[in-house]
């Protein structure tokens, strides 16, 4: 038989994790910068790191185009497999046959509401030209044209 290792309780468990992750080292240059502010202090011999080479550089970013090449396109062809699937395209026609249906309530409920839409749109109209002239108000009252000054010299 097997005895079972006492397991510690959660908290301590939670409280070793806590522990180990909250742990940091600063990297060794910025130790030696901040030591260098520090008047009669002794800096940390630090080993070079050498960079990277650039083909590996390379490597990663075409991987990474690779990936994103073949997952947009791998991704909207489930979006389209699942939106045809489910009848999304029907629940979209809906949709949009929706505001003339309830256009047409609307002028079969009152008898004047087609004069009311007609002058709404007209109004609407009349604010989009209203719209256009404040911007290009705006935009002409803040142009200031560079002005060049000819200084002529006197002979």
């Amino acid at each position: 038989m097997s005895t079972q290792l006492p397991t510690p309780p959660p908290d301590d468990l939670l409280d070793a994790a806590l522990r180990h992750e909250l742990r940091w080292e600063a990297p060794p240059e910025l130790t030696n910068r901040l030591l260098h502010l520090v008047p009669g202090a002794v800096p940390m011999a630090t080993a070079e790191i050498s960079p990277l080479p650039r083909w590996r550089l390379y490597v990663a970013i075409a991987l990474m185009s690779l990936l994103i090449l073949v997952s947009i396109p791998s991704a909207s062809y489930l979006y389209q497999l699942v939106w045809f699937q489910w009848g999304f395209a029907q629940f979209i026609a809906q949709l949009e046959a929706l505001p003339a249906r309830l256009l047409q309530t609307f002028y079969e409920t009152m008898p004047f509401a087609r004069e009311l839409v007609s002058i709404i749109a007209l109004i609407r109209d009349q604010l989009h030209w209203l719209l256009v002239a404040l911007v290009l108000w705006i935009i002409l009252d803040n142009w200031q044209p560079e002005r060049r000054l000819v200084h002529q010299e006197s002979k």
